[in-house]
Order: structure tokens, then C-alpha cells, then sequence
């Protein structure tokens, strides 16, 4: 996946996506971590939008495996 980072909504949306989909458990605690640390200075909705973004991606991608 080729993904141009030009927000802190695209980063907390990827780092979340990361975490989800991360292979070892390492990964997924850095990338909650990031996600943590990203989501801040965020609002509630900004984050809830994120997470939303997260969740359709994880379908589409299920869709069209």
C-alpha cells in the first residue's frame, strides 16, 4: 500500500490500520502506542472519524481480497 501522509487525521487512520493488521504483537503495542500519542491534541470527532475510515477500509479490503 502506497500512502502519502499529509495530516494527523492520515497519520492516527494509518497507524490504526497498522495495528489491526500487524503480524506480531509488537507492532501492534508501537503502533497503539503512535496511535496514542497522534490522537492527543485531537478532537473526539476527528479520532471517531478515523477509526471510521479504519473499519471501511478493513471491509473494502475483505470485499475485493
Amino acid at each position: 500500500m502506497d500512502v502519502e501522509i499529509k495530516s494527523k487525521d492520515d497519520a492516527l487512520t494509518m497507524a490504526l490500520y497498522l495495528s489491526v493488521t500487524a503480524k506480531h504483537e509488537s507492532q501492534v503495542k508501537e503502533c497503539l502506542e503512535m496511535s496514542k500519542i497522534i490522537a492527543q491534541d485531537m478532537t473526539a470527532k476527528q479520532v471517531d472519524l478515523c477509526k471510521k475510515a479504519v473499519e471501511c477500509l478493513l471491509q473494502y479490503e475483505e470485499q475485493h481480497a
